[in-house]
C-alpha cells in the first residue's frame, strides 16, 4: 500500500496542483511533496482532509485495489479541464456514496438495459428513430414523455440522476460498480433538462455500442450526438401524439400559428426549436424552412411569457431515503450523514430529533 501514490493520483484526478490543495486542505506544499513523495506518512488529521479535498473515501487511500476511472461522456463540456474534472470528481464522489447506501441497506439495485445489436459504425438515424419508439413502448411513456422519463428511469431502471450547478449541460456515466448514472445541470431550464436526459439516455443505451471502456472514449463523435438528438427528439415527441396536436391547432387552411406551435411544445415539454425540427420529418418540410421558421420564432418569442420552471432537488429522492434510513438504523454516522446529504452537522442532527415524539405503537389500516 503506497499511500503517497495514492494521493497523486487522486491531486491528478480532481486537477489540482499542490498550491490549490494547500489552499483547500490548509497543509502546506512542503509537507503534502513529502507525502506523495513517500518520505513521510500523513497524520490521520491530514489524511482526512486530503480525502475530503479529494472527495474520497479514507479507505481510497488504504487498500491497494487497482484505480478504475470511468469513463464521462459531456454534453456541453466547461471552458476549463479545472471545472471538468472538478465536476467529475464530485459527480462520481455522490454515484460512490448512492452505492454505498444501497449495500448498506442491503438494496443494491442493478441498472440495465437491454442489449442493442447494432455495430457503432452501421448506427443510422433510422436505428435511433426506431430504438426511442421501442423504448417509448417498453418504457410505457405515454403520449407525453417528458412527464413521467425521469421518475422512469429511476424507479424501474434505477438511473442514478443528480443535479448540480456547472458549465454544460449534462454527464453520463456506466460503471461496473454503481451502475448507470447521469448529471444535469440544476441551472437549465426544465424542457432543456428533459431533452438533456433524453439526450444521454440514448448514450446509455448504445454505451456497449459506442465505448470499448477507454478513457479515450469519454468524447463521442458528431455522428453519435447527432444520433443522440435524433433520439431524443423522437423519444420527446412521439409521431401520433405530436401530429394529433399540431393538426388539431390548425386552421382551415393547414396553417398554425407560432403560438400555438408553443403552446405544444410547452405541453411536450421541450423547446419550440426542438418542436420545429421534429416538423422536418413529421411533414417533410426542408432544412431551410425549418432555419426561416426559427428565425421568425426569435421574434415571436419575444412577446411571449417565459415560462416557469421547477429547480430541481440536487440528490434524487431514493438516495436521501436510503441516507435518513441508514442514520436511523445506525448505519450512518451523523458525520458521514451530513456529508452524504451535504449540509452541516447542526443540521443532520435535526433529523434524529424529528421523529422522537412518535410512538412505537404498531398501527395498521384495515384496506377491506
Amino acid at each position: 500500500m503506497d499511500i503517497g501514490r495514492r494521493l497523486n493520483e487522486a491531486r491528478v484526478a480532481i486537477g489540482y496542483t499542490l498550491e490549490k490543495v494547500a489552499q483547500e486542505s490548509g497543509i502546506g506544499i512542503s509537507s503534502l511533496s513529502d507525502i506523495e513523495n513517500s518520505k513521510r506518512e500523513p497524520k490521520f488529521s491530514q489524511l482526512s482532509k486530503l480525502a475530503e479535498t479529494y472527495r474520497k473515501s479514507i479507505e481510497f487511500f488504504l487498500t491497494d485495489e487497482p484505480i478504475i476511472e470511468n469513463v464521462m461522456l459531456w454534453r456541453d463540456e466547461p471552458d476549463t479541464q479545472e471545472e471538468m474534472k472538478e465536476k467529475e470528481t464530485e459527480f462520481r464522489q455522490l454515484c460512490e456514496q448512492y452505492h454505498n447506501l444501497e449495500a448498506l441497506m442491503g438494496e443494491v439495485k442493478e441498472s440495465k438495459f437491454p442489449p442493442i445489436d447494432v455495430k457503432s459504425e452501421e448506427f443510422s438515424y433510422k436505428d435511433a428513430n426506431r430504438l426511442a419508439e421501442k423504448m417509448n413502448k417498453e418504457f410505457s411513456l405515454g403520449d407525453i414523455p417528458s412527464m413521467t422519463l425521469k421518475q422512469t428511469l429511476e424507479e424501474k431502471f434505477y438511473v442514478k440522476i443528480f443535479h448540480l450547478v456547472f458549465s454544460g449541460s449534462a454527464i453520463s456515466t456506466c460503471s461496473a460498480k454503481f451502475g448507470l448514472a447521469v448529471l444535469l445541470n440544476k441551472n437549465s431550464k426544465q424542457w432543456r433538462r428533459n431533452y438533456d436526459l433524453a439526450h444521454e439516455l440514448f448514450h446509455l443505451l448504445t454505451w456497449n455500442v459506442f465505448r470499448s471502456g477507454n478513457l479515450e472514449d469519454n468524447e463521442p463523435t458528431e455522428h453519435e450526438e447527432k444520433l443522440a438528438n435524433a433520439f431524443a427528439s423522437r423519444l420527446l415527441l412521439p409521431t401520433d401524439s405530436v401530429k394529433d396536436k399540431i393538426e388539431t391547432a390548425m386552421d382551415e387552411n393547414s396553417n398554425i400559428s407560432f403560438e400555438a406551435l408553443d403552446e405544444i411544445a410547452r405541453e411536450f415539454g421541450v423547446s419550440l426549436d426542438a418542436l420545429l425540427w421534429r416538423m422536418l420529418y413529421l411533414y417533410n418540410k426542408s432544412v431551410e424552412d425549418i432555419e426561416k421558421y426559427l428565425e421568425q420564432a426569435k421574434r415571436v418569442r419575444i412577446n411571449r411569457p417565459l415560462r416557469k420552471s421547477d429547480e430541481p432537488d440536487e440528490l434524487p429522492e431514493r438516495y436521501c431515503s436510503l441516507a435518513i434510513r441508514a442514520l436511523g438504523e445506525g448505519k450512518l454516522s451523523l458525520i458521514q450523514f451530513s456529508k452524504y446529504m451535504g449540509i452541516s452537522y447542526k443540521k443532520a442532527q435535526e433529523y434524529l430529533t424529528e421523529g422522537e415524539d412518535f410512538t412505537d405503537e404498531k398501527i395498521s389500516i384495515s384496506v377491506v
